[in-house]
């Protein structure tokens, strides 16, 4: 089947996709009310899809009942790189894991490490992905794939990531984004979450020398809003600056040594859980979520910090009535940081374009 219907057409096309793919329960009539089109165009844009193996093919007596996407229509690689190590999976359209696996190599060139470890590894699967997205510790600028400055890399100057990969012979376009923005994507992709939330992450890397002692701590934090996450005017959104050096707050300074024995010293335990308890509190506050996500934080007293949390934001709260935030806790199993890149790739191939006036689609070309 040609659609051959031009610009106006091919926005409606590309539209109607990314309602479906964002409100999984939508139906015909729905879509119709939404994009202000009749039903005939979005019978005929519906035909399409489902000739294509977008969409699957419905009884034609049942239009109201809700649309359902061909989840394995296209996938999506997701690899978070930390020079300690490095974690890749594949996930089809709602989020189901195909494919993971945990590298650890000592990466300090990372364009060489996708090139040489990343690309060969997703080739080996049998699988042929729509975008690889990249989750890196830092300070990051998306649109432009570039990294401004990581700590963790000892990147004091910008480096910049290529436009695609290629697997396979081919050409894949590749994503980046910051790794706690990356979890938080993972949210918005496949459990299309809209509303206001706060994402915290924090990851305690041991030392190879002595596992009792933390060699770094990887992490931040990410405000999403509308399926969006705030980046910053200098793209350093989310980056936790450390408050507590003030000397008002020097009390609660968590220093690099008491930070190493993190694991084992339960007075730096607790003090490292207010430190973090107050900052995820006021912050909570004045973005004015519903909810807050708590992943990472290995070895620590979930419940004690969740406490801690409540506790200090029923104390900051100005309308503590009706202000409130839910915590969760988030059971992160070491591959969710690049299970949200691949929910950024998703949400770059099928939702990105129909933010822009003129829709340029990686995956419905102006004339199928």
């Amino acid at each position: 089947m040609q659609l051959s219907l031009g610009k106006t057409n091919h926005r409606q096309v590309c539209t109607m996709y990314k309602l479906i793919y964002q409100n999984p329960n939508i139906n015909r009539k729905v879509i119709c009310d939404t994009l202000a089109i009749d039903r005939a165009m979005v019978t005929h844009i519906y035909n399409y899809l489902v000739e294509h193996g977008w969409v699957i093919e419905q009884e034609s007596t049942l239009k109201r009942l809700p649309l359902v996407l061909n989840e394995n229509k296209i996938y999506a690689a997701g690899v978070e790189i930390q020079p300690e190590y490095q974690v890749l999976v594949i996930t089809n359209l709602r989020g189901k894991v195909l494919f993971e696996k945990r590298f650890t190599e000592v990466v300090r060139d990372i364009a060489g490490f996708l090139k040489n470890t990343i690309s060969p590894a997703i080739e080996s699967i049998g699988l042929t992905v729509s975008g690889l997205g990249v989750a890196l510790p830092g300070i990051v600028v998306p649109s432009e794939r570039m990294i401004l400055r990581s700590v963790p890399f000892g990147a004091d100057a910008e480096v910049q990531l290529p436009e695609n990969i290629i697997i396979n012979n081919e050409p894949v376009p590749l994503f980046l984004d910051n790794d706690v923005r990356c979890w938080g994507w993972g949210r918005v992709a496949f459990n299309k979450e809209t509303e206001p939330f706060f994402v915290f992450l924090q990851h305690f890397i041991d030392s190879k020398d002595n596992p009792d002692l933390i060699n770094r701590i990887s992490g931040g934090s990410s405000y999403f809003a509308n399926g969006k996450p705030c980046i910053g005017a200098n793209s350093c959104g989310g980056e936790l600056p450390g408050i507590f050096r003030i000397e008002e707050f020097r009390s609660l300074h968590i220093g690099e040594d008491e930070k190493e024995t993190l694991k084992s010293n339960k007075e730096n335990q607790e003090k490292f859980i207010k430190n973090y308890a107050l900052i995820v509190s006021y912050l909570a506050t004045v973005f004015d979520v519903k909810k807050v996500y708590l992943a990472g934080f290995e070895n620590f007293d979930k419940a004690s910090l969740i406490q801690k949390i409540e506790k200090y934001s029923s104390e900051y709260c100005l309308y503590p009535e009706f202000q409130k935030h839910e915590i969760v806790f988030e059971n992160d199993d070491a591959t969710k940081t690049a299970y949200g890149a691949c929910g950024l790739v998703f949400e770059e191939l099928i939702v990105k374009p129909c933010e822009n006036e003129s829709i340029d689609s990686r995956i419905f070309p102006k004339k199928a």
